[in-house]
């Protein structure tokens, strides 16, 4: 599969999650161990996109692979992940079934990106009919989300994004077959949204609120803005539940949520604690204002949103921490743990204060999302409780030495628009 914009684009270096093998419905030559030292694949990674590497290693007994990537990192990737080229001599043989048998009813059918060969029933979804497919373009569910899918959400408008649309109403995998944690939050076999693929739930993915699936904001087609590492404050319909198009709508934040949601993204990005509150903290809600989706705080003045954000920051010290209270610069603030912001409690009668981000049609019924972290306190603190809770919001910038630690860790995305994250 050359030429995909999307799935080239170099690879963020991040941990490996546990490997467990899957059920995702992937072609057969992968399970008899079709992979070999030095075959150049393409490899889907937790963010849900596809990236060019080489394999150094087979693992039989735990169906992974050993893959080098374009920046030189190596980790281990589940077979079921692993996208190989067409085998010679494969090309008259089904990929799923391993049979060349057909008829009339079940043709054989090549993807006119990668070459492999598909039975017509075998392939998710089934082409019932040849009507739905043109010999010479026709695109196998792997290469239409090769294409399709993108940082910031997969296309939209296309032929690309109609296909997809398609592919997207069946899962490639028994949802129920999974085995998720106490939080539904990972699951052993690592299947998650339509693509299969692996994924962690707090880098950039919405849970369905129906069936409790996460999906990567590379897969979804509803989504106006890229998502924030940890976000967290939407209501998600994915399109096997409403059997259609997908569903997404903005809760409302609080200055509290912004400025957690904020320093956690920053410190997933910039792999650091401490933030400096007008050099990075301000300076990325200025600058991305409009992509947090805020709705009535949108048309907050700059003045207001420095006070605002200053003083959460200095009163909810059970999440935040001040450089001052390490002997470091007041100005300097982080947060106690390394965690997303709690997840909103929300009820059908709260549909009031959403913002609704696509442009679908209709609004299904939503179900409560009770999968809050517990130990927060959820309440906006009073002015009699910000007297009393003893932080002085007055912060001088001292002028540092060098240039600001956002940035420096080399990665991609690391600036402040988290677009490019």
């Amino acid at each position: 599969m050359e030429g995909e914009p999307s799935a080239l684009s170099p690879r963020v270096t991040r941990s490996c999650p546990k490997l467990v093998c899957g059920q995702v419905k992937r072609p057969r030559f992968q399970t008899l161990a079709r992979f070999w030292e030095g075959q150049d694949v393409l490899a889907r990674w937790t963010d849900g996109l596809l990236y060019l590497g080489i394999i150094k290693k087979v693992d039989s007994s735990q169906q992974t692979c050993l893959v080098r990537f374009e920046d030189n990192s190596q980790f281990l990737v589940l077979w079921k992940d692993i996208s190989p080229p067409v085998t010679p001599g494969t090309q008259q043989v089904c990929c799923v079934c391993n049979d060349r048998t057909v008829s009339l009813e079940n043709k054989l059918l090549h993807c006119g990106k990668c070459k492999h060969a598909y039975h017509q029933e075998c392939h998710l979804p089934s082409i019932l009919s040849e009507a739905e497919f043109v010999l010479s373009s026709w695109m196998c569910r792997q290469c239409v989300f090769a294409v399709a899918t993108k940082r910031g959400g997969a296309l939209k408008k296309g032929p690309y994004a109609k296909a997809m649309r398609l592919m997207k109403l069946v899962l490639p995998y028994q949802l129920k077959s999974l085995d998720w944690d106490p939080l539904h939050q990972t699951n052993q076999q690592q299947c998650y949204c339509y693509c299969g693929g692996p994924g962690e739930w707090n880098m950039k993915m919405l849970q369905c609120c129906r069936c409790g699936q996460w999906f990567h904001e590379a897969c979804t087609q509803c989504l106006t803005k890229p998502l924030l590492y940890g976000d967290r404050f939407y209501v998600f319909e994915c399109a096997v539940c409403t059997k259609g198009l997908e569903n997404a709508w903005r809760l409302p934040l609080r200055w509290v949520d912004i400025a957690h949601l904020i320093l956690y993204h920053l410190s997933v990005c910039c792999k650091k604690k401490y933030f400096d509150f007008e050099r990075e903290i301000l300076t990325f809600a200025n600058e991305n204002w409009e992509n947090l989706l805020l709705g009535e705080l949108s048309s907050t003045p700059k003045t207001e949103r420095y006070n605002q954000l200053l003083n959460v920051l200095n009163i909810h010290k059970d999440r935040f921490i001040s450089g001052k209270e390490i002997k470091k610069k007041k100005c300097l603030f982080g947060l106690h743990s390394r965690e997303p912001p709690p997840a909103p409690q929300h009820t059908e009668g709260d549909l009031s204060h959403v913002t609704e981000v696509p442009t679908n049609h209709g609004r299904a019924a939503l179900s409560t999302l009770a999968h809050g972290r517990a130990g927060w306190d959820y309440t906006e603190k009073t002015a009699e409780e910000e007297k009393t809770a003893g932080g002085n919001s007055e912060c001088r910038i001292e002028e540092p030495e060098g240039k600001t630690a956002a940035g420096e860790s080399g990665e991609p995305g690391c600036g402040r628009k988290f677009s490019q994250c």
